[in-house]
């Protein structure tokens, strides 16, 4: 699944503390209905452990009217000097192939290193009351990742497109499955796009819209959508500008730490 995918690489790249916290870790939890701030299952079955950051993982899935919870702790180096909370809302939607009917989700990922028991029932409700996640992808959206069997990259005309600091697969006529474009919006930067036909590509079509949320000094540190597809032309710069216009995600800093006696600082 994508979502297991995207969750997996939050999971593996955020940045963390040395030293060492407790957090809580439990067994996956699932349950079949769209958990809210108000329906939070309980955490009573989470152990305590030792570790150097604490996460909270949940995933809606609107097609099965599930939501699932991963709460966990995790010991890694830090790869950045990066000391704060971060929060990372998303929604998406996925065409795979020989799939019926589109996948579209939420989730968000959380990763604490401020304080012990960081990753509790507690925050993880003042998250969810202060969260806001909404999109108009299967609405507006779902013809853009159309399936296209069998994909021809020399007659799809990817747009071909770099400015991007980080990496950016270059195009390969020879072997890309689908045109792909992200956007990074980055405070005080201009845009960063990375356009191509790279040589792989996970195998679905998909469309993301994420943000990552300072909770510290309650700032957006950027906006990113990806658009993977294989219609003539699709990855262009309207389109994924037609992600942005079609979905919302805003967190609410004044409503988090009001009246918390357990913010973290």
């Amino acid at each position: 699944m994508l979502h297991q995918t995207l969750l997996l690489l939050l999971l593996l790249s955020l940045p963390t503390l040395v030293a060492s916290l407790h957090c809580y870790s439990c067994k996956l939890i699932i349950v079949n209905y769209p958990v809210t701030s108000d329906t939070v299952p309980s955490f009573l079955q989470c152990e305590v452990v030792n570790a150097t950051r604490c996460s909270i993982t949940v995933t809606w899935e609107e097609n099965i009217n599930t939501t699932a919870i991963v709460v966990d702790a995790r010991n890694e180096p830090t790869p950045q000097n990066i000391s704060e909370d971060l929060l990372t809302p998303m929604a998406f939607m996925e065409a795979a192939h020989g799939e019926e009917n589109l996948l579209l989700a939420h989730a968000l990922f959380f990763s604490c290193i401020s304080s012990d028991k960081c990753n509790n029932e507690t925050i993880l409700k003042r998250i969810l009351r202060s969260l806001t996640i909404e999109d108009k992808f299967r609405q507006e959206l779902s013809p853009l990742i159309k399936i296209v069997s069998p994909f021809d990259p020399k007659s799809a005309t990817c747009f071909d497109f770099n400015n991007m600091t980080d990496d950016c697969p270059s195009k390969d006529l020879d072997n890309c499955q689908r045109c792909q474009t992200s956007i990074s919006k980055l405070p005080s930067s201009t845009d960063e796009v990375c356009a191509t036909c790279p040589h792989y590509s996970p195998n679905e079509n998909i469309v993301i819209r994420s943000t990552i949320f300072l909770l510290n000094n309650r700032t957006r540190l950027a906006d990113h959508v990806q658009l993977d597809c294989q219609l003539k032309g699709c990855n262009s710069i309207d389109n994924t500008n037609r992600i942005y216009k079609a979905s919302t995600i805003t967190f609410n800093f004044d409503a988090f730490f009001e009246n918390a006696s357990d913010k973290i600082l």
